[in-house]
C-alpha cells in the first residue's frame, strides 16, 4: 500500500501544479489578429532586469511574478507585461503609480486608461502594461478578459483613496502608497521614515486645481485615532510644518485616524476648504452587552413565587376533582367502584399475642 502511494505520488503533484496554474492568469498566444513574436516569463529573481531602478518598488507593494510577450500584427507591434501582486491593494498601487496625466479613462467595469501608444489595465491582483501601436481599445478589452476576475470577498481595495475629495482634482493625478519607496519618489515634502508605514499607515495623494494654482493633498491612515494623534505631535515638530507659512506652505488637520496634509497652498483658507472635503467620516462602534429581564433578581424571586403559586394551584384542582369523583361515584353508581372489602382489607401481624 505504502509503495503504490509513493509510485502515485508524481502524479499527484503535477495535478497539483496544474491546478495552481490554472488558477493564475496567462496572456493569450494569439488574440483579435494578434501574434506571439516572443514569450518571456518574470520570476521574483529577476524583477531587477525588467523593471530596473523600479525593482524595490514592485518589492513594496508586494509582487509575485509576471510575464511578458511581444505581439505583431500587420506592421504593428505590441508589448505587453502583465504584472501579478500579492493582493489588490498592491496592484492598486502599481496602477496608480503607472499612470500618466495625458491617460484619458476607458469605458468600461474594470479600470482602463489609454494613450497614444500606452495602455494601462487593473484587474483583481493583476496590472497589464501594454505598449505598442496598433491596438484598439475593444482589444484591450479582450486582453484584459484573460485575467480572471476575483470573488468580491477577496478583491477588496483599501479605503484611503475613496477619501480623496472629486472636486478640483487633476485626472490621473491620485497615486495609493503602502512604503517609503513610492512615498520617497513621489513626495518630497515629508520624509518617509516619519510617516510610520512599519506601523502599518497606509497613505493616498492627488493634486488639485485651486485658487490659480496646483495643490496637492496628502492622507497618511493609521489603525487607531490614538495612534494618529500620537503622529500628528510628531509632524508638528517637524520643520516642514512648524515652519509652514514661510517654509513649504505645510497644513496639517487630523480626522479620527486619519492625518490630512495640504502642501502648496496659497492662503490657509484654501487648505481649509480641501480639508472639509475630504469623505472621510470616523464611525464609533461601542459594543456592551444589553441586560435582559433574565439578569433581574427581583425578576427571578417573582418567577419562583408565580411558579409556586401556579403548582400549588394545580395541587388544589387535582384534590378537589379526585375528591368529588369519589364522593359522586359513591352516591350515584349502584355498585362500588371506591372502598371495595376486597380492597379495604388490612392484614394484620397480632404482634401482641405473642
Amino acid at each position: 500500500m505504502m509503495a503504490s502511494c509513493l509510485r502515485a505520488w508524481p502524479l499527484y503533484c503535477s495535478i497539483f501544479l496544474l491546478l495552481a496554474r490554472g488558477a493564475h492568469a496567462n496572456l493569450p498566444d494569439t488574440f483579435h489578429g494578434w501574434q506571439t513574436k516572443s514569450f518571456q516569463p518574470i520570476p521574483p529573481s529577476r524583477i531587477a532586469f525588467f523593471a530596473g531602478e523600479d525593482a524595490p518598488l514592485f518589492a513594496e507593494y508586494g509582487f509575485v511574478e509576471g510575464q511578458r510577450r511581444e505581439y505583431a500584427k500587420n506592421n504593428s507591434t505590441l508589448t505587453v507585461t502583465l504584472w501579478q501582486m500579492k493582493d489588490s491593494g498592491g496592484s492598486l498601487g502599481l496602477f496608480t503609480f503607472y499612470q500618466e496625466r495625458n491617460m484619458a479613462g476607458v469605458e468600461g467595469e474594470d479600470p482602463v486608461l489609454a494613450a497614444p501608444g500606452h495602455w494601462l489595465m487593473r484587474r483583481g491582483t493583476y496590472v497589464v502594461d501594454a505598449r505598442g501601436e496598433g491596438l484598439e481599445n475593444e482589444e484591450a478589452r479582450l486582453l484584459l478578459g484573460q485575467v480572471p476576475r476575483l470573488p468580491p470577498s477577496q478583491d477588496a481595495l483599501p479605503m484611503v483613496p475613496a477619501y480623496l475629495p472629486e472636486e478640483n482634482l487633476i485626472p490621473q493625478s491620485g497615486r495609493f502608497l503602502i512604503g517609503p519607496v513610492a512615498f520617497n519618489r513621489l513626495e518630497t515634502a515629508l520624509p518617509p521614515s516619519a510617516i510610520g508605514f512599519d506601523l502599518g499607515a497606509e497613505a493616498a495623494t492627488a493634486q488639485y486645481r485651486m485658487d490659480g494654482g496646483n495643490v496637492r493633498l496628502l492622507l497618511v491612515s493609521y489603525a487607531t485615532p490614538q495612534l494618529a494623534a500620537k503622529k500628528l505631535r510628531s509632524f508638528e515638530e517637524l520643520p516642514a510644518v512648524s515652519n509652514a507659512e514661510a517654509v513649504r506652505n505645510v497644513f496639517i488637520r487630523r480626522k479620527g485616524s486619519l492625518l490630512c496634509f495640504v502642501f502648496n497652498a496659497p492662503r490657509q483658507a484654501t487648505a481649509e476648504k480641501l480639508f472639509d472635503r475630504v469623505r472621510y467620516e470616523s464611525v464609533v462602534t461601542w459594543n456592551e452587552r444589553v441586560p435582559t429581564p433574565r439578569d433581574n433578581i427581583g425578576n427571578l424571586v417573582l418567577a419562583a413565587f408565580f411558579l409556586t403559586g401556579f403548582l400549588l394551584l394545580i395541587a388544589v384542582v387535582a384534590g378537589i376533582s379526585f375528591g368529588g369523583i369519589r364522593f359522586l361515584a359513591k352516591k350515584f353508581l349502584p355498585w362500588e367502584i371506591f372502598d371495595r372489602p376486597s380492597q379495604m382489607e388490612i392484614i394484620r401481624l397480632h404482634l401482641s399475642d405473642r
